[in-house]
């Protein structure tokens, strides 16, 4: 009787055992997809045209502007 009883006693913490070492297993499979989801990312921004931002002039001065990105307008000066 009280064999039975240390049998089920190690068999649950056994259990308890595997489980928990699965879901260490499940959590550090999930941070590396995240990693690489955010690499993936992070190489796609670098890809990506940044805006040009273009000053002329002073700020406050008469013909003073400022264009950003690649859009001609009637009234930036060069």
């Amino acid at each position: 009787m009280i064999f039975g009883f240390f049998k089920k006693l190690i068999k649950y913490y056994v259990d308890k055992f595997i489980h928990w070492l699965r879901m260490q297993k499940f959590n550090l499979e999930l941070d590396n997809e995240i990693k690489k989801y955010f690499e993936e990312l992070d190489k796609k921004d670098e890809k990506q045209k940044k805006p040009e931002i273009k000053e002329v002039g002073t700020f406050g001065e008469e013909g003073w502007s400022i264009s950003i990105g690649d859009i001609e307008d009637g009234n930036t000066r060069n």
